[in-house]
């Protein structure tokens, strides 16, 4: 094996994955569990809503689902139009024109930036337009019931530094500590976001960053305004109308564990039952409940900290790929030790150069060859150095082998999987404000390589470089000069087919929906594992992989071919799983595992349907099949 071989690159890959472990992954590991409290905020227009179904006051309302736990009230800041609507203001015009508003109940509005009385310049369309503070009732409920206040701020135009300046203070004075904008763009979009994010910084105000929500200028807003940001998963009205309770809830503990969302913005489910304030605190109450049993705690939510990976620790994971990549080429072709060194030192210092300086370009450069060298060096490896001759023996006694070498083929996906991991370990990636890159690539250039390398006879063990060329050629016209059959064409096209939606769904973002039916079995497992494992992992890409070793032992290379190209399809899943950094890297490491063992079990299970006591092949009725899948070379 290449590994026993070339023990100097293989200590090099060791070397990078305890520094990993130690330099990236466990700063990072720290960072995710020492902050585990959760806001639940619940909004307060609606809070009022259900103050008038249920002929209460907004405080019992409050009090009621604070007892639910609620942790935080919601507010949103007020424009003229809405002033003018609710009957606190009213509106005249002068010539000029100016606007003048004059509150009718005096004390009704908290003003931030602008006093509600000051003239102002313009149409009234325009005067209407801007926000002039947030309601004070909001502030004296809450502040009664000891809840914090999240301000959603309304973008407007002409924002003023100044006027952004006043607003950060007077928040910072009311106690409010994040703020999530409104509608669908940040305070300050376009022009005027960096002196937002400095006002705000300077305010230790942090800003709320709405999973999903698209608002433009969120990802530079983000950035500006780093660390002080917090993720935020909300559920809108139009979806609200969309899930049951049962989903809704889950989504939003999902959200929690799984992607660090730190506050959960919780609107009402239920305003038309008999008694809609029960409904709502028992909807309240069942995803504090559901979050508390995951470990997290219900209290206002803190920015995440920085695991301020160093620099030492990126040029040895750096390395560590690099390593990766020597080993690939030399899982093919044999090359002379003098070419071995001068390929690693320049692999090395590659590597390096780009992830030392910690540039994201770089680093995601890096990441990017650790995702597409090592789930392809784990499906050589586990088909490597297997008989070029169909044995007597019944596949069925390769399982165990099969299951050691599969083992090891999951070890070397990870070892390139903690690399993406501690190369990324940066608080831009942790709060998915940046991510990997290059998703789509990962997933087809493995696939593609290891399909040429079985097809042109190559993939099975390393030889010189002319060796491996006459090889090619030979396979290249052996190929040519055959009549394509129907089964081979529609192999070709299910196995094409599986590729384009491995590369659809693949991502943080995946471009294929998800049934009802997989949706079911997903919470299913769910209910029974730590966490779910990919489908896509152990019941296509790992059991095949186990298979495909077995008949590669066996000597049918036709059939062990296609099965170890199906089987990359669970090493390349679970190397795009680590690279969701925006998961907690215990969740992403269990969940790698956790699908190793299933696909085990269930390659297990298959065998033991499929292979009989007797005989040499897989148990099937005619021959014709048994051409089809090629057990016979």
């Amino acid at each position: 094996m290449v590994f026993r071989q070339y023990r100097f690159l293989t200590a090099i890959l060791v070397i990078g994955v305890i520094v990993a472990a130690i330099g990236a992954l466990a700063p990072r590991y720290d960072a995710e569990t020492a902050n585990r409290s959760v806001e639940v905020a619940v909004d307060y227009s609606e809070v009022t809503d259900l103050a008038g179904a249920t002929h209460k006051s907004v405080r019992e309302v409050l009090s009621r689902l604070k007892e639910s736990g609620a942790t935080t009230v919601a507010v949103q800041e007020m424009t003229g139009a809405v002033l003018v609507n609710l009957g606190l203001a009213t509106v005249s015009v002068k010539p000029g024109p100016t606007t003048v508003f004059k509150e009718t109940i005096p004390g009704s509005i908290v003003p931030l930036s602008r006093p509600i009385y000051a003239p102002v310049s313009g149409t009234p369309d325009y005067a209407l337009s801007l926000p002039y503070g947030l309601p004070a009732a909001a502030f004296d409920a809450a502040k009664k019931l000891n809840m914090p206040i999240v301000a959603r701020l309304v973008n407007y135009p002409g924002v003023q530094e100044p006027d952004v300046e006043l607003t950060a203070q007077k928040l910072q004075q009311l106690g409010v500590k994040t703020v999530i904008f409104a509608s669908d763009q940040v305070l300050g979009f376009r022009g005027a976001i960096d002196p937002v994010a400095k006002s705000f910084t300077q305010n230790s105000i942090a800003f709320g960053s709405v999973e999903f929500s698209k608002q433009k200028g969120d990802a530079k807003m983000s950035l500006k305004m780093l660390p002080n940001v917090i993720r935020v998963h909300s559920i809108t009205s139009a979806e609200m109308g969309t899930l049951d309770m049962p989903t809704a809830i889950e989504r939003f503990v999902k959200a929690a564990r799984e992607r660090n969302i730190r506050l959960i913005y919780v609107r009402m489910f239920d305003m038309s039952s008999p008694d809609p304030l029960a409904a709502n605190s028992e909807y309240v109450s069942k995803i504090s409940a559901g979050l508390k049993k995951e470990g997290l705690s219900i209290h206002q939510a803190h920015p995440f900290k920085d695991p301020g990976v160093g620099v030492f620790a990126r040029i040895v994971m750096a390395a560590g790929v690099a390593a990766g990549l020597m080993l690939l080429i030399l899982s093919v072709v044999s090359l002379p030790a003098r070419l071995v060194r001068i390929g690693t030192i320049v692999a090395v210092l590659m590597f390096a150069a780009m992830a030392a300086p910690g540039i994201a370009i770089g680093l995601k450069a890096v990441a990017l060859a650790s995702a597409i060298v090592f789930p392809t060096l784990a499906v050589l490896y586990a088909g490597a150095w297997t008989p070029d001759e169909s044995s007597a023996r019944r596949l069925g006694v390769y399982l165990w082998p099969s299951v050691v070498r599969f083992a090891g083929a999951v070890a070397i996906s990870m070892t390139g999987g903690l690399f993406i991991a501690g190369l990324l370990a940066r608080l831009s990636f942790m709060l998915h404000i940046d991510q990997f890159g290059g998703v789509k690539l990962a997933t087809v250039l493995p696939l593609m390589f290891l399909a040429f390398a079985y097809a042109a006879g190559i993939g099975w063990r390393p030889d010189s470089w002319d060796a491996q060329k006459a090889r090619v050629i030979e396979r290249a016209r052996a190929i040519g000069s055959q009549p394509l059959l129907m089964w081979q064409t529609g192999l070709g096209f299910v196995l094409l087919v599986m590729v384009a939606v491995l590369v659809l769904r693949s991502g943080n973002e995946p471009g294929v929906g998800v049934s009802s039916i997989e949706l079911k079995f997903r919470s299913f497992l769910d209910a029974i594992l730590f966490v779910r494992p990919r489908t896509k992992e152990f019941l296509v890409g790992h059991p095949a992989l186990i298979f495909g070793i077995m008949a590669a032992l066996g000597g049918r290379r036709n059939l062990a071919s296609v099965l170890l190209v199906i089987g990359a399809f669970g090493e390349i899943s679970l190397l795009n799983t680590m690279c969701h950094i925006h998961t907690p890297v215990a969740i992403s490491i269990a969940r790698g595992i956790i699908g190793a063992i299933v696909g085990i079990l269930f390659a297990i299970v298959l065998v033991h349907l499929f292979f009989r006591q007797r005989g040499n092949v897989i148990k099937t009725k005619t021959r014709n099949v048994r051409s089809i899948v090629g057990v016979a070379k």
